[in-house]
């Protein structure tokens, strides 16, 4: 049986009876045409209130929990909100949860740090407008505004409502059941800053805070913010993608010869002989390699050849390697020269320099 917490993920996940348990709704064709993006609904597939929020003004934020390497899953995500940006020209909030992370792993804050920085690169290098795009750091540059907007949350949250929704033990720490409240309070500073509801696009597993966000938003005077909930993409063993993991993932920093392997090893589903393969093609459902053409680069020909055995498995995978490795090139040159612009979202760090960890 499948688990999904905001800290947890194992299991077969059954999306739509997740999103039933969750009280969301499917994204529908009239409103994926209104969003105009490849990943919608087929990764981006639920959601809260969306259909009304952006019928007006509007603001997106989402969160990152820092971790010492990003990976193209992530990726997907900061695209995904570049593109909402400037489809609908509006002005994107992206909280590190920073403090969360050191809390939940015990790290040291000058580890951490290092984590927020590295990640910023990643983020800075896809293009946001620094003029429509606000990033604060909790451990760095939070907002006396923000924290006081958490304080004001909190005294609405009682301790049975945040153990009950997040699955904390009388022995969690202090610091994460307060948590919930810093999460609710990011959620909702660009409705207290500018006015106008917030969308949050997040992972299914952290729909959590969005909810507990709702239930509070009216008790501090502002207006409930909606989703977009994805799915998990999946690892290149087959299971989820993890950071923890490292044969799950491509990371952006990984060399050719390191993407290479990884993606060589990935699980398919090809037959166990080419006179097999060539025969009942390859077990698209299950095919690891086939996903990635599909939701990473819409190649949905390869995908269609690979099942009738046109294309056997290795050669997927070579055409595969192919368009990351060049993605993942240019990414890395502009995750270079995103170190000169760090200052123009987070002045904190403009003389920042990384040691070893």
């Amino acid at each position: 049986m499948a688990k999904v917490d905001a800290y947890n993920v194992s299991g077969e996940v059954d999306y739509d009876k997740l999103i039933k348990e969750f009280g969301a709704s499917l994204i529908d064709k009239k409103l994926a045409k209104k969003l105009d993006y490849p990943l919608v609904p087929e990764l981006y597939f639920a959601h809260r209130d969306l259909d009304q929020i952006i019928k007006k003004k509007f603001a997106i934020i989402t969160g990152r929990g820092p971790s010492m390497n990003m990976h193209m899953g992530h990726l997907i995500l900061w695209k995904f909100m570049k593109h909402l940006q400037d489809k609908f020209n509006t002005h994107v909030f992206i909280p590190f949860s920073d403090d969360e992370k050191l809390l939940a792993r015990g790290l040291s804050i000058e580890h951490v740090i290092r984590m927020d920085y590295e990640n910023l690169l990643d983020i800075i290098a896809l293009g946001y407008d620094p003029k429509k795009t606000e990033i604060m750091l909790d451990l760095v540059n939070m907002k006396q505004e923000v924290y006081n907007l958490a304080i004001q949350i909190s005294s609405h949250m009682t301790a049975n409502t945040v153990r009950s929704a997040m699955g904390f033990s009388p022995e969690s720490n202090i610091g994460l059941q307060f948590y919930p409240a810093m999460q609710a309070a990011h959620i909702l500073y660009p409705s207290m800053k500018l006015g106008v509801p917030t969308i949050v696009p997040i992972g299914v597993d952290q729909d959590v805070f969005v909810k507990l966000t709702r239930d509070v938003a009216k008790k501090v005077g502002l207006p409930k913010p909606g989703d977009i909930m994805s799915k998990f993409l999946p690892g290149l063993s087959g299971g989820k993608m993890s950071s923890s993991d490292p044969k799950t993932a491509i990371f952006t920093t990984d060399d050719y010869s390191t993407v290479k392997k990884k993606i060589m090893n990935a699980f398919t589903g090809g037959r166990d002989t080419v006179e097999e393969h060539r025969k009942h093609g390859c077990n698209t459902e299950v095919c690891v390699v086939c996903k990635y053409q599909t939701l990473l680069y819409q190649d949905f020909d390869i995908v269609k050849r690979c099942s009738e055995g046109e294309v056997l498995s290795g050669e997927n995978k070579v055409n595969l390697l192919e368009k990351v490795w060049k993605e993942l090139e240019a990414h890395q040159k502009a995750r270079e020269k995103a170190k000169d612009k760090v200052g123009k979202f987070v002045p904190e760090l403009e003389d920042y320099e990384p040691t070893a960890q």
